[in-house]
């Protein structure tokens, strides 16, 4: 699957989820180790290795 295609949610872990002032935030990760963010209203991903990896020195 293409990191910019939506994954299945019912194939997704839930790894996190909170209510905030504009509703629910939930955060899911797939088998393949993409990440998804998802509200009412926006869906983003994030792709394991997209950025460099920071670290506190």
């Amino acid at each position: 699957m293409h990191t910019r295609d939506l994954h299945d949610p019912l194939a997704m872990t839930v790894v996190s989820s909170h209510r905030t002032s504009e509703g629910v935030v939930s955060y899911l990760k797939c088998s393949c180790g993409v990440w998804e963010v998802r509200t009412a209203l926006l869906v983003g991903t994030a792709t394991p290795g997209a950025r460099s990896k920071m670290t506190i020195d």
